[in-house]
């Protein structure tokens, strides 16, 4: 057998269950093209709420579940409710079992919205596993809510901080302008990790001319706002904005001034000099304030102040508000201030009549104190309160009618939420009423709306209005887009944005399908065969299936006398002896006057005569004896006539009676030595054995095609000897 190596199943098998599968694929796909489409946006923004398909939902309000940063703490938001049972408690945990948090709820309510702080500790996909405990038993498991849920949570090493792309000197024309002169700057900022840029502007008093507009609103980790509009009021004007990615250290602001003078007149142009970047102080220490000023007019005094938001002059701390005309620097201490970031603030005013004032800023001074509170790293807090992480946002595509709407909103410095100022609209139309509100802490709620029907295509526009315990509100509105639905011709479908026909569909997706079969089926069948070929070729017991044989004949073997004797042992150990007189040899001079050289009469064991001839040849004690007397002819006529009528009885299976008294010297050995002889060298016994004697002729080969038995053979080697004798006994007459 040809000896094969054993076959790759694990390979084998895999082409044959993807070719399965890819034949059973074939008519899933076209019937998905006949009777839809690969349109995946209706995807966007189904974000997870709470529902009866999702009793208990995970959500982070203030970061992007995508970026989250290793080492820092974020919050999370777990919201729940049931219908048919209270709630026990809460655990969750991550895939590997380990512990993040539980809470027990001995009240047993039907609904909870609580929050709990969580730090992830290495780069990857997080794993969050929610599971609410039914009072009575069972359980009901967490989802995580996302825009795309799919994603999960994620980690990184490190999250970088939005930066501004923009400056306000490339205000145009400029930042200082005329009364009546059109104003313009495009503020823009970046987030390389793609999260979401919270912002928040604000101007000082009297700037209502100054108006704004969203072109991109950071949800996409980009934001863009467009500040324009005029005046025909001569004064500075601040602007400040804020931008932040939810992290509490990523917090950055851009504030400007926007010089307005009258027509016949300018404003003091002011500039500080030092700092001329931010810097960081501990609280005590003195920091030196320097500035320049022009005026076409001459200035009467400068005004020092600091404020962490400059562009609410009630936060304006005072330093020094008259500083004398021919000063340009002055030492501010840090010892009165609370730890936090400001910004020093210089006026000048000039002698005209009303009186027209420039302002000045300095970089960022940040005062660090002993007991400055540490802030959360995922809640920013600012002077004014915000309104951040909406959704949907403009940019978005929505095709969901009934999209959930959120935000959050937080409090500003040291103060809390009052609820019942809380006014949420849509599309200017109240719908306060029918919101609800998670409370994460005091200072910080979660915002969501559920429309209980269709909403039309089209712009839509959500506005919130909240106050804070200091008095202090803000307004935030934004807007989103629902698509219309795609009207597609009858007997068409729309494919990745192109309308086809759904006969030219199936067409051509049974063309492929029969060119695939075409194809694979062939290979599939030749696998499977090949692999059971292999198998019943190496284990052909296993199956009960015997290898093919050969399709060229075998050519036989003819041994020849020489090979035949090569394979026999028992031909070495007769040549050896030779030498050893054999019971033949005196066997092949009988006397011939004697009756007994009737050899074939001892085939009858029960004839009397056959005792007659035994003491007969016991008397010949040497060949010579036997040589010496000459056979007449009437002795050898009864011999011939004894032959003929005891040629049958030689055909008799009693073959050891008829050996022993041819062989006198012989006669004492056991029959059952000569049976187990025989066996073993079947037909090698006539071309070993011959006459001691030359004369004698070689007996002729036995036919090795013809199977003989055991009893066969030796009559035939004992009637070859016969013959031989037969031939001999002429020549010995003469």
């Amino acid at each position: 057998m040809k000896i094969r190596k054993a076959p790759r199943k694990s390979k084998s098998l895999f082409v044959i269950y993807s070719s399965f599968f890819l034949l059973v694929s074939i008519p899933l796909v076209t019937w998905g093209l006949v009777n839809g489409s690969f349109d995946i946006r209706n995807m966007a923004f189904d974000s997870v709420t709470v529902s009866d398909e999702n009793p208990c939902v995970i959500s982070l309000p203030n970061v992007n579940p995508y970026t989250l940063e290793v080492g820092k703490e974020i919050t999370i938001q777990v919201d729940a409710t049931l219908k048919d049972s209270g709630i026990e408690s809460l655990k969750i945990s991550d895939s590997t079992g380990i512990l993040i948090h539980e809470e027990s709820f001995t009240k047993s309510p039907i609904s909870i919205a609580t929050s709990f702080k969580f730090t992830p500790f290495k780069s990857g996909t997080v794993d969050m596993l929610g599971l609410i405990n039914k009072v009575g038993g069972g359980s009901v498991a967490c989802k995580i809510s996302s825009e795309y849920d799919i994603l999960g949570l994620k980690a990184m090493a490190s999250n970088e901080i939005p930066t501004f792309t923009t400056v306000p000197a490339g205000s145009k024309p400029s930042q200082d302008i005329k009364t009546g002169v059109a104003y313009e700057y495009t503020l823009t900022a970046l987030d390389i990790d793609g999260d979401h840029i919270n912002y928040s502007y604000s101007f000082t008093p009297g700037a209502t001319w100054l108006k704004s507009t969203i072109i991109e609103d950071g949800s996409n980790g980009k934001l863009a706002i467009k500040f324009y509009g005029s005046t025909d009021k001569p004064a500075s004007y601040l602007a400040n904005v804020f931008i932040h990615d939810g992290y509490s250290k990523h917090l950055v602001s851009q504030t400007w001034v926007i010089s307005v003078s009258p027509a016949e007149n300018d404003i003091p142009m002011v500039r500080v000099l030092s700092p001329v970047t931010s810097i960081k102080l501990d609280k005590g220490q003195s920091q030196k304030i320097s500035w320049e000023a022009s005026d076409l007019n001459r200035i009467t005094k400068y005004e020092l102040y600091v404020s962490q938001n400059p562009a609410d002059q009630t936060s304006w701390i005072t330093v020094n508000d008259n500083i004398s005309s021919k000063t340009t620097s002055y030492l501010i201490d840090t010892s009165a201030l609370n730890p936090g970031t400001y910004k020093a603030i210089l006026r000048a005013t000039d002698n005209q009549s009303p009186a027209l004032v420039g302002i000045g800023l300095s970089p960022e001074i940040t005062i660090n104190g002993t007991t400055t509170p540490i802030p959360e790293d995922d809640v920013v807090v600012i002077a004014e309160p915000q309104v951040i992480n909406m959704s949907p946002n403009s940019t978005d595509t929505v095709q969901n009618k009934q999209v959930t709407t959120k935000a959050t909103i937080i409090a500003g410095t040291n103060a809390s939420i009052n609820e019942d100022s809380i006014l949420v609209k849509l599309d200017d139309k109240d719908i306060t009423s029918d919101i609800s509100i998670n409370k994460i802490s005091e200072k910080e709620h979660t915002i969501i709306y559920q429309p209980d029907e269709d909403l039309v295509a089209g712009l839509h526009k959500m506005e919130i209005y909240f106050e804070d315990s200091n008095g202090k509100s803000v307004t935030k509105s934004w807007t989103f887009t629902i698509q219309e639905d795609e009207v597609v011709a009858e007997g068409y479908v729309k494919i990745f944005g192109m309308e086809m026909s759904q006969r030219t569909l199936i067409i051509i997706g049974a063309g492929i399908l029969v060119i695939i079969v075409a194809i694979v089926a062939p290979i599939i069948i030749f696998k499977v065969w090949k692999v059971e070929q292999y198998k019943n070729d190496d284990n052909p017991s296993d199956s009960r299936f015997m290898p093919n044989l050969p399709t060229e004949p075998v050519p036989a073997f003819t041994p020849t006398s020489s090979e035949i004797s090569n394979m026999v042992e028992a031909p070495p150990v007769v040549e050896e002896e030779k030498p050893v007189a054999d019971a033949w040899d005196s066997y092949a001079a009988p006397l011939p006057q004697e009756p007994a050289m009737t050899i074939q009469t001892p085939i009858p064991v029960e004839e009397p005569q056959i005792k007659k001839v035994e003491p007969v040849i016991e008397d010949v004690p040497v060949k010579e004896d036997i040589v010496e007397p000459i056979p007449t002819p009437e002795v050898v006529e009864p011999i011939t006539e004894e032959v003929t009528p005891v040629v049958e009885p030689v055909v008799e299976p009693v073959i050891e009676q008829i050996i022993t008294p041819t062989e006198p010297k012989i006669t004492p050995v056991e029959p059952a030595l000569v049976v187990e002889e025989v066996p073993v060298v079947p037909t090698p016994e006539p071309v070993v054995e011959t006459p001691a004697e030359s004369t004698p002729p070689t007996p002729p080969e036995p036919d090795l095609s013809v199977d003989l038995n055991v009893g066969d053979d030796l009559a035939s080697i004992y009637e070859q000897i016969q013959q031989a004798e037969q031939e001999e006994t002429p020549a010995t007459k003469e």
